[in-house]
């Protein structure tokens, strides 16, 4: 490779061998691994800048065709120079994968009704090297499972992610406590109004995960994607009900890294402050540009920044989805969502699709099973009309999700639903 022909360049390569063990109707019906590599390359000829990825390893051919390109790209506005701390090395053991079979039998057992779903172990191993002479590797492992199970006609999905096994006994009393307070409830359509929602951890994760990704990302603050700008941090944006942590410096999340495709070490970024907006997540060039010192969150690459683990700050209701409900006292009670799709990423306006197993909520007991439920809103109004938060807290990811998360249960007001 020419290196003579640029000024900088970084290399991550980054190999993920993957596990997965999938089940249907109790029985475990594939069972595979295989192994992605992938070489990411950071490449500058005075303030020109590109960044290429190729599969399978390093592409000499495809880097050379780029570097052929630089000259001919205009300058890069946010450009800072490869450097940064020094690196070091941390790895960590391969888990044993055959331990997924014991793990996918617990959920099976506890969830007491036919079932099917996904356990999905990864280690990856990153290596870091750039033309300041800094260089470093780590090898980290993750692991979630999903489980979808069926009594009837009803269907409810549960999922949990760590960094170990996880605790897949939880997914299958969640599941089996979900379908018997269906049984023999009426069904129901939903009318299109306003209400109060209670979110199980996956969906309230899932929806805050949105928020950090697209409006406390300071990429998009610049480019003004955001709903936020630099003079909102120190305001009051949300509940007071609501502290959200990003945590992909925590070795005990889901989504944890040592450091970043800049060789920074994430630290952990207090995004909410009982509702004040503190802190946007930055990667080195970002936080160049806002005078500041870098998050360590060039998660996927040096363009955008991007969060690894959001953490819901939990509060003081019960952590059980039927005290939860006797809390709220009217409205719904959503499990699972999918298909979030926005008409205005700027403003928030959103919607996501309920999945599977919903309540209605009367007198603090679910009364009926709703299909067909959708959140039509905006995500503003859902930080701000938070109004209870479990005690306890879940690690959750699927593979629907935009970011792994910890998250409480979570009462929202006055939220938009419809069909």
């Amino acid at each position: 490779m020419k290196l003579s022909k640029v000024d900088e360049a970084a290399v991550v390569n980054v190999k993920r061998i993957n596990y997965m063990l999938r089940f249907a109707n109790d029985e475990v019906t594939v069972f595979k691994n295989w192994v992605e590599e992938n070489a990411h390359i950071y490449l500058t000829r005075g303030k020109r800048t590109a960044a290429v990825t190729t599969s399978g390893g390093l592409d000499l051919e495809m880097v050379e065709r780029e570097i052929e390109k630089l000259s001919e790209l205009p300058e890069d506005p946010l450009y800072v120079p490869v450097g940064g701390p020094p690196l070091f090395n941390y790895m960590e053991e391969e888990k044993n994968f055959e331990k997924l079979v014991d793990i996918v039998k617990t959920a099976i057992d506890a969830a007491g009704a036919r079932s099917a779903g996904v356990a999905r172990l990864v280690y990856q191993v990153v290596n870091y090297e750039d033309t300041t002479g800094r260089s470093g590797h780590y090898a980290v492992n993750k692991m979630y499972m999903t489980m979808r199970s069926f009594a009837g006609d009803l269907a409810v999905t549960s999922a949990m992610a760590g960094r170990d096994f996880v605790n897949s006994k939880r997914i299958g009393e969640v599941n089996s406590q979900l379908l018997n307070l269906a049984r023999g409830l009426p069904k129901k359509r939903v009318e299109p109004r306003r209400a109060t929602v209670v979110l199980s951890p996956l969906v309230a994760g899932h929806l805050m995960g949105e928020v950090v990704s697209h409006w406390t990302n300071a990429m998009e603050v610049i480019s003004g994607s955001s709903r936020y700008a630099v003079e909102d941090l120190g305001k009051e944006v949300a509940s007071p009900q609501l502290s959200i942590v990003e945590k992909t410096y925590d070795p005990a999340s889901y989504g944890y890294v040592p450091f970043d495709f800049e060789g920074v070490t994430p630290r952990r970024v207090e995004i909410f402050q009982r509702g004040v907006l503190r802190e946007f997540i930055h990667n080195r060039r970002t936080a160049a540009k806002f005078g500041v010192e870098s998050t360590g969150h060039a998660i996927d690459g040096w363009v955008r920044p991007a969060p690894s683990h959001v953490e819901i700050a939990p509060g003081d209701a019960p952590h059980d989805v039927e005290a939860v409900m006797s809390e709220a006292k009217s409205g719904y009670y959503i499990h699972n969502n999918w298909y979030t799709r926005y008409q205005n990423i700027k403003t928030g306006q959103f919607s996501t699709v309920g999945r599977d197993l919903a309540f209605e909520i009367v007198d603090g007991k679910p009364a009926a099973v709703v299909k067909f439920i959708r959140i039509a809103d905006t995500l503003e109004n859902l930080l701000r009309h938070i109004s209870a938060l479990s005690k306890a807290v879940e690690q959750v990811y699927w593979w629907d999700m935009p970011t792994p998360a910890t998250a409480p249960y979570v009462v929202i007001e006055s939220v938009g639903i419809t069909t």
